[in-house]
């Protein structure tokens, strides 16, 4: 399922949003130019930002208002990348280098910093308190869960349920967030807001547990980064933890985690062996659950072509595992 055509009904709104980010890399001081455009040139999906103009898709809304609000949606999840690439060391990002590989490492955390603050600005502009309050809880909950996630390196003993609240604050705090303000902002009825909500959380967990998936299972260059990272990074995901619930004394494991072995030769192991426990089907048979729960979610919505998109973009989270 081709991403583009899943988000036809925004797609000229989104353009609009596009040329709003593209703003943002465009200042008076050449070098901080020169990192920005860097940054906002290694272009995603766009996503989240259409997550944000089809859930106000149901009621009435001003595009002046919406498109610095899917901005900046788009810039804070933009401005988490810089900083997880600086903590993770990554040197690539979708094929490119990541901006700590061409710079030193305070200017990577400013340069972050910086997009983080024109998110905030952006978001002022939808002139609703709501919708600021919701934006500034969900970036305390995203670095509580960075946080959260260091702290916790190379700690193996965790459960599902540590699992599951890490991710709802890295990944599906802001996809629900992305829906959640959608709809405020179009003035839907709680009732919509709490299903719009709901839907941008269960499709976060889906998209994460499939990230986890492929780290295991993923083409390397379609991914930009080395197969089994987590494990190298000391990261427990789902398929792992599965791995660990029937094996809890696993040697392959036990020589990643215990022994801080990360040659190629113990994650190659490590990866061998949740290959032959259910860790990964497990994880797809979640993932699957918490895309099928987003899209319940939608029930009480007209059937509008929007609504088939957010449908759609549902089973597009769950293709990448195929």
């Amino acid at each position: 399922m081709a991403a583009l055509s899943v988000l036809d009904p925004v797609q000229s709104d989104l353009e609009l949003v596009e040329a709003e980010i593209q703003r943002v890399g465009q200042v008076e001081y050449s070098f901080l130019e020169n990192l920005l455009q860097h940054v906002l040139s290694t272009q995603g999906k766009r996503i989240r930002p259409a997550l944000v103009l089809l859930a106000a898709s149901f009621h009435q809304y001003r595009l002046q208002f919406l498109v610095p609000l899917a901005a900046a949606i788009e810039l804070l999840h933009t401005a988490t990348l810089v900083h997880d690439d600086l903590v993770d060391n990554s040197p690539t990002r979708r094929g490119k280098p990541t901006l700590h590989s061409l710079t030193d490492r305070a200017v990577t955390v400013l340069v972050g910093d910086y997009l983080f603050a024109n998110a905030a600005a952006l978001c002022t502009e939808t002139q609703n308190t709501r919708v600021m309050q919701v934006f500034g809880r969900t970036l305390m909950t995203i670095c509580e869960g960075e946080l959260k996630q260091i702290f916790t390196a190379g700690f193996w003993r965790q459960s599902r349920e540590d699992y599951y609240q890490k991710i709802e604050r890295k990944t599906a705090s802001l996809i629900r967030t992305a829906t959640e303000t959608g709809a405020i902002l179009s003035g839907a009825p709680e009732e919509q807001i709490d299903a719009l909500r709901s839907y941008g959380y269960n499709l976060g967990m889906a998209f994460q547990i499939v990230d986890d998936i492929l780290d295991f299972v993923g083409n390397e260059a379609l991914m930009g980064k080395p197969v089994g990272s987590d494990l190298r990074q000391g990261t427990v995901t789902l398929p792992t933890i599965r791995l660990l619930e029937e094996d809890p004394d696993n040697s392959a494991l036990r020589r990643v985690f215990d022994d801080g072995d990360s040659s190629d030769e113990a994650i190659r192991e490590a990866i061998a062996a949740v290959h032959r426990s259910s860790g990964i089907d497990y994880a797809r048979a979640e993932a699957r659950r918490f895309a099928d729960l987003a899209v319940q979610q939608l029930d009480s919505l007209p059937p509008t072509p929007e609504r088939a998109a957010l449908e759609s973009i549902s089973e597009y989270v769950l293709d990448r595992m195929t």
